[in-house]
């Protein structure tokens, strides 16, 4: 692992979910700091995010946390970290944290690790990088997503580790071999902005690919911060889509989603009755506070000190 140095981790920031969950994100903040990596995560003190971040720390890792200035009031930031960036939005936020990494790990959590996740898996398939992407399988709790994920025309199985527990992901990530780049690594596409257009048009997806579960995943990580109220659809005509809604089920059952998530989108087999569906759907406003991140996991705040 000697060209493997900041671990970029995305993972979820619910306080909900089992301790199972929780016991991975130490192992993992814990192995960071024993290998003498640096960890770089969403800077929330919240769920997994600050288990992870605490025992990084206290393993001795150097510990970055990046994080939207429009946010702060709102999410939770971690107050004892070794470094601390602010960035405008939730795009500079991710793009930083992915150019930061020299390897990605993915742990358990919601839609924005679905995110994450997938936008370093588009972004391969534009061969923008060969970073290693690791799946962190707890319990069998990405085995649906992956279903999903295998099949599509644009899933780069070359740059994928599977590890059932963080141990195992760090062996791998000593006999990674990248593969050879492609493209141009500036090029990172993206969105959030035609997302967040003001427009009431609705976001209907009918193909499953990397690329558009990508903005899927993006879509429904702003409509739950509140950020639009675009209505949002899955065609799911040829059942195209029943892995990934298996995985959100089981994110749901685990609580790296809101009991209310579901409310986010509707599913249809046949775009009449989808749209009928669509026309219906209701404005959500979730309290993540209560809904999802649980207690913090500091208990002692001091001023953030802003690094660009």
């Amino acid at each position: 692992m000697q060209n493997i140095q900041n671990i970029t981790v995305y993972l979820g920031s619910s306080g909900r979910c089992r301790d199972i969950f929780k016991d991975t994100a130490r192992e993992m903040g814990r192995l960071i700091g024993a290998h003498e990596k640096n960890l770089v995560y969403g800077g929330m003190d919240a769920g997994l995010m600050g288990i992870v971040a605490n025992t990084a720390l206290q393993n001795g890792a150097k510990v970055t946390g990046i994080i939207p200035k429009s946010l702060k009031d709102s999410e939770r930031i971690h107050p004892n970290l070794s470094e601390t960036i602010l960035v405008a939005d939730l795009w500079e936020r991710k793009k930083k944290m992915f150019k930061r990494a020299d390897a990605i790990i993915n742990l358990p959590g919601g839609f924005g690790t679905l995110d994450e996740a997938t936008e370093a898996l588009y972004w391969a398939d534009l061969g923008s990088h060969a970073k290693p992407i690791v799946f962190i399988n707890t319990e069998n709790y990405w085995d649906a997503l992956l279903n999903y994920l295998r099949p599509l025309p644009d899933y780069r199985k070359e740059h994928v580790l599977i590890a059932q527990t963080p141990e195992e992901a760090f062996d791998m990530l000593a006999r990674w071999l990248p593969p050879e780049m492609s493209g141009d690594e500036s090029y990172l596409p993206h969105f959030e902005e035609d997302i967040l257009q003001n427009t009431d048009e609705p976001l209907i997806f009918d193909t499953a690919s990397i690329k558009q579960t990508y903005i899927l995943a993006t879509a429904l990580g702003l409509k739950q911060l509140g950020k639009h109220d675009r209505h949002i659809g899955l065609l799911n005509d040829n059942r195209q889509f029943d892995a990934i809604l298996q995985w959100i089920d089981r994110a749901k059952e685990e609580h790296f989603l809101t009991d209310r998530c579901k409310m986010l989108f509707d599913t249809a087999t046949d775009e009449k009755t989808l749209r009928q569906k669509m026309d219906k759907q209701k404005m959500v406003r979730l309290n993540l506070h209560t809904e999802k991140w649980g207690p913090s996991e500091t208990s002692t705040h001091i001023e953030i000190k802003e690094t660009k």
